[in-house]
This record gives structure tokens, sequence and C-alpha cells, in this order.
């Protein structure tokens, strides 16, 4: 449950480099352990955990995963790399399973002997050249975009670029007469796709600061670009880059998005946070909402005058515990589970998370009548990647102080 998948294989490619290529391509954060001797491989042998006596081995959700593409299939569905209908499934699967056919060659390579390597060597180039990329370039000319399967970035890709450049380690030259592929190597879009999501914001909290928590929450590591100055902030609107002229701005799967509800529904939605059917989509929709209203009297608090600040602080505590806090304390008392939709962990328990403490920094007691947000409080807390997040040294950021107030006043001038 958005702990990080660990991954059981030799320190080398093999048949998980391929799973590697795309958790990273989802941004997924992953934790490996190596074997090295045979003991620890008949250690999980005898603990049950290889299901045909193979790896590699993922663990995720709670599973241990065996099987290359079972394990691929399942990591493509979970992050949206598999298509958006039955149909474009096929085709992924297809294109894949052409492409798994080219890296079974050089798979092997490693093993030869040394005369048999430049026969392989010559084979690989061979197979590639005359049977395999020629259907994807032909693909992409077909179709006339980015990508393989609805021009949506997908497993397809992945695999493809995977294979691209272990042939090119093969013959440097490999895609002279296949201009189409020469993009989809380059194209630094794909290679965004496959990288961290990048956000674009002041060094403080604000409206980055949910962002921030949902991307942790789903175990995803991010980047960030801080605004300082005013220029800084025109030449993004000079540049094409704030659809609205207005952050935060988060850059992830090619696109540049902005508007932060968009922002962290596309988030959730990615990483399996936003509930099963569209009825938990609904509830979570509406707690956020809810708690979204408590967290921009918070949001606006560092800009009150001082003389309003006292009232802003009664009139923060009033609504947490009269009106926001009361709801999510029945919601929690009522179905008696540990989450609030679904008894799955979702957006909306990372965003009340976050609120619980954001009012607790103000008032300190402010749990004292709700023993059910106590106990989920705690729960949250010792959640593996929400409690990396608390820690030291993590994206979290500090409550505002009056540095940030004057960087923002500073940034948004008009």
């Amino acid at each position: 449950m958005s702990t990080k998948p660990k991954l059981y294989y030799f320190n080398g490619r093999g048949k998980m480099e391929s799973i590697r290529w795309l958790l990273a391509a989802a941004g997924v954060e992953f934790e490996e352990e190596f074997l090295e001797t045979r003991e620890q491989y008949e250690k999980l042998l005898q603990g049950g955990s290889l299901l045909f006596q193979q790896v590699p081995m993922v663990e995720i959700d709670g599973m241990r995963m065996v099987q290359t593409k079972a394990i691929l299939s399942y990591i493509a569905a979970k992050y949206n790399l598999y298509g958006k209908d039955l149909k474009e499934r096929a085709l992924i699967d297809m294109y894949v399973g052409g492409t798994d056919d080219l890296m079974g060659f050089i798979l092997m390579f490693p093993f030869l002997s040394a005369e048999d390597k430049e026969k392989q060597r010559a084979l690989i180039v061979q197979k590639a050249t005359s049977r395999y990329f020629p259907v994807y370039e032909k693909v992409l000319k077909d179709h006339g975009q980015d990508f393989l399967v609805g021009n949506n970035f997908s497993w397809a890709d992945v695999h493809l670029l995977e294979a691209i450049l272990m042939v090119e380690e093969k013959k440097s030259d490999v895609l002279s007469g296949f201009p189409q592929l020469q993009y989809l190597s380059g194209n630094q879009e794909l290679r965004i796709m496959s990288g961290k999501p990048r956000l674009t914001y002041l060094n403080g909290r604000g409206r980055m600061e949910p962002i921030r928590w949902l991307l942790a929450a789903a175990g995803v590591e991010f980047e960030e670009v801080y605004l300082e100055t005013k220029e800084q902030y025109d030449k993004l609107i000079k540049d094409g880059f704030l659809l609205f002229q207005q952050v935060p701005l988060v850059e992830i799967d090619g696109m540049k998005m902005v508007q932060t509800r968009a922002i962290m529904s596309y988030i959730a939605g990615k990483y399996n946070l936003y509930g099963k059917d569209l009825k938990e989509r609904a509830l979570i929709d509406m707690y956020v909402e809810g708690i979204s209203d408590l967290m921009q009297m918070i949001l606006m608090f560092p800009f009150s005058p001082p003389d309003a600040k006292e009232k802003n602080l009664e009139s923060i505590k009033e609504r947490a515990t009269n009106r926001y806090f009361p709801v999510f304390e029945k919601v929690l008392k009522q179905h008696g589970q540990d989450f609030l939709v679904g008894n799955k962990f979702s957006w909306a328990d990372v965003q009340l998370m976050e609120a619980i403490l954001a009012v607790e920094e103000k008032v300190p007691d402010v749990l004292s009548g709700f023993p059910q947000l106590k106990v989920f409080k705690t729960k949250m807390s010792n959640m593996p990647t929400i409690k990396k997040f608390l820690q030291p040294g993590s994206p979290r950021k500090p409550p505002p102080d009056a540095h940030y107030v004057e960087t923002v006043l500073k940034v948004f001038k008009k």
C-alpha cells in the first residue's frame, strides 16, 4: 500500500531490466535486493516466494509477483501505460511481444563463447534492421504521431526505446535508415516522460504543497524549480508554459499542467489514489473539496494583516472543529475502516492528513474531541511513504515565514 516496489534479481540487466525501465518511466521509486549467492536464491525458494522457482520477483501492492510479462503488464496497467481500451492494449501487446523477440537475442549475448559473439552481433543487427525496426518505422510514419499507440506514451514506447539503445550498443549507427526511430530515440519529451515530474513554484507551501504531498504519498520522486524573481515568472508566461498565467506548474508525462485541482486529479488517477469507480471518485472529490475549503483559510493566513491574525486564527479553529473535522470523524466512525473511501488509501486520506497537521501547527490540541481522527493521524503517519515525507530533509516545506511572504509578493507583483 504505497510502499516502494522491491525487486529481487542479480545486479545486472537480464530479465529485470525491462521492469526497471517501466517503473522508471512511470516515475516510481523502487528498492532492489541483489542475489549474489545460491543460498539467497534457495532461501527465496524455501520461503515460497518464487511461484515457478524463477526470478525476477517483484514485491508490489502486497503481492510477490514472478513471470516478467505478468509483472510488466501489472505495472503498465497500474501506472496508466497500457492504453485506454482493449484494442489499444492488444496493439501494445503486439509491439511489446515483437520487441521481446529482438531482446531475446540481446539477452543471451553475454553468455556466448567468444567465437559465437561476432555471429550473434551480426544476427542482432540483421534482425533489428530487416524485421523489427521497419515495423515501428512504418507505424510511426503511417499515423504521423509521436508514440506507437493512440499518441499516448505507453509501455510499448518504453520497451522500444530500451531495445533501440541496446542495439545501438552493438552497432552505433543502426538507426541510420530509420528517421522516425531516430526522432523517437532522441525525443526529449519521451525522455522527460521517462523521468521525474518537475514542479515549478516558490520555495514554500502555497498551492504546490498538496501536490508534493500526493506525489510523496504515491512514492514518486520529483524535481523542483523555485521561482525567486519576477523575471523567472514572466519568462514562463512569455514562453507559453503557463496556460492561465498562473503557477503551480507541473511537467509530467510530456504535459505542462497548471490548475492545482487538474494536476492533483491526474496524479491521483495515474497512481491509483482516486477510487475504483465513479461513485468512489465522487466521494473522494467531495471530501477533497471540503478539505480544500479549510486549507484555503490556512493558505491565506500568512498574508493577513497583523491586526487580523488573531481573528483569522479563531476562524480556522472554529471551521475545523465545527464544520470540517466532524464530517471526517463521522465517516470514519460509521464505516469502521481505516480510510475515508472504500477502505483503500486515496487522495482524500492524503489531503486530510495534510490538513490535520496544518491546523495542529496553529491549534495543537485541535483533535482533542476527535478520537477517530487521532487514530487516523497515527496510522497515516506510519505509512512508509508518508512517514518518509514527514522526516527532516524531505521535500515537505516548513510553515510560511516572513521571507516566504516577501518572495511571493515580489514574484507576483503587478
